[in-house]
């Protein structure tokens, strides 16, 4: 299987352009042929480390999709002086390519907070914090020789980014041509295509600057229109509704199963026992910034990761806050990535990490 193929499956389920501006969604580490490199097995983990590395080459697989990026903050050298740089080197130098599905996964729809209502038995009605993009029509219209370099540079690039993609062309025309009334000669014009796609801002301004760069601009002509913001049903968090209401204890001990915790940290509102609880909103990772959010849906509980100390104290008795763990809320996202691949790939080899663990420990 090429490793194109497979990363144009991830990314049409996971568009990089849904990710957050701080994030670096995608291919993290390549190979020597490129998207032509054949993939020989894949190794499913949340966190890229040097072990993991090791346990994809041991299972023969060439290739490890994480949910978070390897590369996050960046390299300004590869020394192996922190557990990414070597875990980066490693993948280098065993030939192992690594793709990340990150903050593009978390406001997908069927996304990793879609994955945590599913596992609830929750029926999902919105995003909890809906993505609006500035969308961006580009036309260019260009001889027809260079349709296949314009098609390139625009669409199939990165084809999942697009809303639309238009191509149209005109007929060959001849203009006769004369001197004193007497037919002199015929001017033929080259056909011209019009290829025009919408897509989100930051990567219009990416594919105009690709075209800028290109040997054929000086022949083409290139126009574009801002759009209004896309709201679409993408977005962090979701907000979802129980069938058979929850009473705070049945949801703690659902949650418990669901996400198979350990342990679980919530505010004083959550030994409430005698709360119907039937909207429930829920935010893999980091989601302790739209609290204000979920209580504005009129949601009675929210499930996510990493909630402040000031947080907690604040919303005391607003509404059911549930931290249960960066790492149990993102677990998930290795199930929604497994069946990706295994609904467009049938009996290629996938493998859950054996060696990966959740780095945070809890002590009784």
């Amino acid at each position: 299987m090429k490793l194109a193929r497979i990363i144009g499956v991830l990314e049409t389920a996971a568009p990089r352009g849904l990710q957050e501006s701080w994030d670096n969604s995608g291919l993290q580490i390549g190979l020597p042929e490129g998207g032509n490199a054949e993939i020989t097995g894949i190794l499913l983990c949340i966190d890229v480390t040097e072990e993991i590395i090791y346990e994809a080459i041991a299972r023969g697989c060439n290739l490890v999709i994480s949910h978070h990026p390897l590369i996050f903050k960046g390299f300004k050298q590869l020394t192996g002086a922190n557990p990414p740089q070597r875990a980066a080197i490693a993948a280098i130098k065993k030939g192992v390519a690594v793709y990340s599905a990150h903050t593009s996964l978390d406001s997908a729809h069927n996304g990793v907070s879609w994955e945590m209502a599913r596992r609830l038995g929750l029926k999902v009605i919105s995003p909890l914090v809906p993505t609006e993009q500035s969308m961006v029509k580009i036309t260019v219209t260009a001889p027809r020789r260079y349709y296949e370099d314009v098609a390139m540079l625009l669409s199939m690039e990165e084809n999942s980014n697009l809303v639309s993609f238009q191509v149209e062309s005109s007929d060959l025309k001849e203009e006769k041509t004369n001197i004193n009334d007497v037919p002199s000669f015929f001017i033929a014009h080259e056909p011209l295509t019009r290829v025009e796609i919408t897509t989100v801002k930051h990567e219009a301004t990416r594919k105009l600057s690709l075209l800028e760069n290109s040997d054929f601009f000086s022949k083409i002509t290139v126009n574009t229109q801002a759009l209004a913001d896309l709201s679409t049903e993408n977005g962090l968090g979701v907000v979802a509704i129980a069938e058979q209401p929850f009473s705070a204890s049945t949801l703690r001990k659902a949650m418990k199963d669901a996400f198979k915790l350990d342990g679980f940290r919530s505010n004083l509102a959550a030994n409430q026992d005698d709360i119907t609880i039937r909207k429930i909103a829920l935010c893999g990772g980091a989601g302790g910034e739209f609290i204000r959010n979920a209580i504005a849906t009129g949601a009675q509980a929210y499930i996510t990761a990493d909630i402040r100390y000031h947080d907690f104290c604040d919303h005391r008795n607003d509404i059911l806050l549930f931290d249960i763990g960066h790492f149990e809320s993102e677990n998930c996202a290795k199930d929604i990535i497994y069946r990706l691949i295994t609904e467009n790939f049938p009996n290629f080899a996938v493998y859950y990490s054996e060696t990966e663990t959740n780095p945070v420990k809890y002590y009784n």
